[in-house]
């Protein structure tokens, strides 16, 4: 037979994949994005404030948040990534609602500005 053998790793691949459970990985790519993304928009405080940050408002550890950052995650429960989920989308409509008001206080200063 040729090829390597699963047993000069010391592991068996297909024993490893039926005994441990694993997540979508779709699901932990979105996950690890969805932290990325935030970390991201705080990152000019600096990366380990962006951490502390982001950890806080999602309630994950910032180590988590730091793997996150490095694609290092592997797995990701079910229940993890329905409260990230939740939190992001609230974070996105606080943000939607914050943009709504300023362009409406522009277009005000505009029509202000545009009368003789």
């Amino acid at each position: 037979m040729l090829g390597i053998s699963p047993k000069r790793a010391g592991i068996s691949p297909k024993a490893n994949m039926e005994t441990r459970r694993m997540s979508g990985s779709t699901m932990t790519e979105q996950f690890q994005n969805t932290i990325c993304t935030e970390v991201e928009t705080r990152r000019g405080h600096g990366l380990k404030a962006a951490f502390v940050e982001v950890a806080t408002l999602f309630g994950l550890s910032v180590r988590r948040v730091r793997a996150c950052w490095h694609h290092e995650i592997r797995r990701v429960s079910v229940d993890e990534w329905e409260e990230v989920r939740a939190r992001h989308r609230q974070l996105l409509q606080q943000r939607h609602d914050r943009l709504a008001h300023e362009l409406e206080m522009i277009a005000a200063a505009m029509d202000d500005g545009a009368m003789p």
